[in-house]
Formats: C-alpha cells, sequence, structure tokens
C-alpha cells in the first residue's frame, strides 16, 4: 500500500509574512493609480468623443471604479 503525504508550510516566515504584505499594498497602489490616471483621462475627453465609446461624463467614476 503507498500513502501519499503532502506537507503543506502552516507557518509562513514573519519575514515572507511582510513580503506578502507589501506586495499586496504595492498591488493595491498600483491598481489605485491606474484607475484615478484613467479617470481623470477619461475626464479630460468632450461630450462628444464621451458619446463615442457609449458613456456619459456622469458615469465615468462608475465605469473606472466599478
Amino acid at each position: 500500500m503507498t500513502f501519499i503525504t503532502h506537507t503543506r508550510n502552516v507557518h509562513a516566515s514573519p519575514a515572507a509574512s511582510v513580503m506578502k504584505t507589501v506586495r499586496s499594498a504595492f498591488h493595491a497602489l498600483a491598481s489605485w493609480q491606474a484607475k484615478r490616471k484613467a479617470e481623470a483621462e477619461l475626464m479630460e475627453l468632450d461630450d462628444r468623443m464621451l458619446d463615442d465609446i457609449g458613456i456619459t461624463r456622469d458615469e465615468i467614476h462608475h465605469h473606472v471604479w466599478g
């Protein structure tokens, strides 16, 4: 009879936990910056251009941020 065992590091090192937190914060910041930039760029478009892409000025925030 063959037994297959799986090991899992249940207790990650403190350094790994810190790195995971830093990485997560970095990705959140990058996402936030990209959304701010997208919203600003869309706000710079005139109403005709917004109409061409199918959104109104009032909908920009919702489309960018969800």
